[in-house]
């Protein structure tokens, strides 16, 4: 299992879980919830935000929100 940030660019990923932080509750209020389909759309130049598509919105993060959603790769 991996997270979010490490996601290649166009890969499609279900979310698994999210870490236990104190942004937990923020990620899942904005629908980053198991068993949601997400991808990597755009990294940022330094690598930080990074631009994810979570149903039909685009939603940026920073490297360290997207490291707290445990994914597994689509096949």
């Amino acid at each position: 299992m991996s997270t979010a940030d490490q996601l290649e660019q166009g890969k499609m990923a279900i979310i698994q879980q999210i870490i236990p932080s104190e942004l937990t509750l923020h990620l899942m209020e904005m629908g980053f919830l198991p068993g949601k389909r997400i991808s990597l759309l755009q990294r940022a130049p330094l690598k930080d935000p990074l631009a994810f598509k979570l149903e039909n919105t685009v939603i940026a993060l920073r490297k360290a929100e997207a490291q707290l959603i445990q994914v597994t790769l689509e096949n």
